[in-house]
């Protein structure tokens, strides 16, 4: 059972009683802000959660079966009805969206430290306190970084450009605690998730048996080829397994590059600017394919490299991206980290290969709809598989 209670932008604690969502959707996706919706209705008479929820100032809490698992900023409503209002939010990391960076200089610090530090620096401003909780976690990768007082920057552009480059972190904010002590927390990780798969997502496709036309040529008077043999096809759908519609996938190669070019501070001939190519992929026939971004804040050479070497590993080869549907429960989503690996089997004859299709890929986002009438389902986006 889901519920959505009403907090405050600066308490991560229920304000009021449970408010009367219907149409509950929620996302939670790695190295994002996820988002949350739903509509209300104020009954006569039973209004006392409606003024404990406005945006800007408020926050929603969800639970399932009293466990908190998704948390957020309200970001806005709109009346759809006499008494019925659609309410938007996001969650708590988009509040650095709108929070300037404090100006510091970092120098070979560790990209965690940086990450954590940003919105410490932040959270001690009056007024810009959103009750994050952070841990203490180390990574590889040490960065130089310089936020001056002059720079049109955010917290969460810095620390998004922090985690963009190759080597950078891994990040979400997330829901943890009780339903008498919800936390707002922020995850941080060199690689988020299980490297080992943690559950299987299966769909069994009921297609008939293909079968072989004859080696021998006959010939069929006119009168007799009506009734025959019918061309292959599905019979009925879903077979088995505990995806409960046809994968979604797609392939796009509009955004793929074989090279890419960074262009950091300066201007003309002291404009810094940084390479990356993928030289596998020119060798085994791909065109060179360059993707160009700017990056006019960044001053650091090294910085830029990793920037642009980011960019590749983002963009190289062709992009194939599956969507999976299940019931809640099949698998259990809140047993499932994002990030996480899982393992996925795919009988059916539509891809072109062997069936079953069977690989294992890292979860990217989770996204949950509670049906008003019926089990909630759950949205699986896995991470984007890159063929040559």
């Amino acid at each position: 059972m889901y519920d959505v209670f009403a907090t405050r932008w600066d308490n991560p604690h229920v304000v009021e009683e449970r408010i009367p969502a219907r149409g509950l959707e929620f996302t939670m996706p790695l190295s994002d802000h996820g988002e949350c919706s739903f509509s209300a209705t104020v009954e006569p008479g039973r209004s006392f959660w409606r003024p404990a929820l406005s945006a800007a100032v408020s926050g929603v809490l969800v639970c399932r079966d009293g466990v908190p698992v998704w948390s957020g900023r309200v970001w806005s409503e709109r009346q759809t009805g006499p008494r019925t209002f659609d309410f938007t939010c996001a969650e708590w990391g988009s509040f650095f969206e709108r929070v300037p960076a404090v100006p510091k200089s970092y120098a070979q610090a560790n990209d965690h430290d940086i990450f954590r530090d940003l919105i410490t620096q932040a959270q001690a401003v009056p007024g810009q306190d959103a009750k994050i909780t952070m841990g203490t976690s180390q990574g590889k990768s040490y960065s130089d970084v310089l936020v001056t007082s002059w720079d049109d920057t955010t917290v969460e552009a810095q620390f998004s450009q922090l985690a963009d480059a190759d080597g950078g972190p891994e990040w979400y904010f997330s829901t943890a605690g009780t339903f008498e002590n919800p936390l707002r927390v922020l995850v941080l990780g060199d690689r988020l998730g299980s490297k080992t798969p943690v559950t299987v997502l299966e769909y069994v496709e009921d297609t008939e048996l293909w079968w072989a036309p004859s080696s021998s040529s006959s010939t069929t008077p006119l009168g007799n080829m009506y009734p025959g043999r019918q061309p292959q096809a599905v019979v009925g759908g879903r077979r088995g397994g505990n995806i409960i519609a046809h994968p979604a996938r797609a392939q796009d190669a509009a955004t793929s590059a074989t090279a890419t070019i960074a262009i950091g501070a300066g201007d003309q001939a002291s404009q810094l600017r940084a390479t990356a190519s993928a030289s596998d992929l020119l060798a085994a026939g791909f065109p060179r394919q360059t993707v160009t971004r700017q990056y006019t804040d960044v001053v650091i050479s090294d910085t830029l490299a990793r920037l642009a070497r980011a960019d590749l590993a983002a963009a190289r080869g062709i992009v194939t991206s599956y969507t999976f549907t299940t019931f809640d429960g099949d698998p259990d989503w809140t047993q499932v980290q994002r990030g996480d690996t899982v393992r996925v089997e795919l009988d059916t004859d539509v891809y072109a290969t062997e069936r079953p299709l069977v690989f294992t890929t890292r979860v990217l986002e989770i996204g949950v709809s509670v049906q008003d009438d019926g089990p909630a389902q759950v949205n699986w986006k896995t991470a984007d598989v890159r063929d040559y």
